[in-house]
């Protein structure tokens, strides 16, 4: 998110650091959405969805208990805002979705596509890049999107097989994100001095 946001021309300090917080941080919701549904190998039904949906409130309420000296809660709040109105929680649109909330949205997605999860396999950076492409002008700026492009190459890492005897990262990841959350916030707050 940063190095999309440093490309995009975003330089001032307090942007970054809300941009680098809001990455870290802006999942915090997901604590109210049960287990079952977060990690569910098949596809959401109508009402998982709106239960996944409500993270975004939840996490931005739990945040904006906190005195960040940056933006961070603007970021959570519309990081699944879509570029044409369609996305959650309030339907904003086009430049209605703060520039910090566009950046992390394509950031955030690519990561999801090139990440196993319990539902899906890592994709491709190809793969990843057609998809973050056809949805540009829809889900993402079209603008965010062209400088995504041009930078993604260098922040791609393909996944690589584990040497026997070591604990599967991936895996890992995706079964215990709330051990891996709690880190990610104590390691922040720590940074912060909070």
């Amino acid at each position: 998110s940063v190095a999309l946001a440093r490309a995009l021309g975003v330089s001032a300090p307090d942007e970054v650091k809300a941009i680098e917080a809001a990455a870290l941080l802006h999942d915090t919701g997901k604590l109210a959405v049960p287990e079952h549904i977060l990690n569910k190998p098949g596809k959401l039904t109508a009402a998982e969805f709106e239960q996944i949906k409500l993270h975004v409130d939840v996490g931005a309420d739990i945040l904006s208990s906190i005195e960040f000296p940056y933006p961070v809660v603007p970021i959570v709040r519309a990081h699944h805002e879509n570029w044409d109105g369609s996305g959650y929680p309030r339907k904003l649109s086009g430049e209605a979705i703060p520039l910090a909330a566009r950046i992390f949205a394509v950031a955030d997605v690519f990561d999801a596509l090139c990440s196993k999860r319990p539902y899906k396999e890592p994709m491709t950076l190809a793969e990843a890049l057609s998809v973050i492409e056809k949805d540009a002008g829809q889900h993402f700026d079209p603008v965010v999107v062209a400088a995504f492009i041009k930078i993604a190459p260098g922040l791609y890492a393909k996944p690589t097989a584990k040497p026997a005897g070591k604990p599967n990262r991936q895996t890992n990841r995706q079964t215990d994100w709330r051990s891996r959350l709690c880190y990610r916030k104590a390691c922040f707050f720590l940074r912060l001095g909070i």
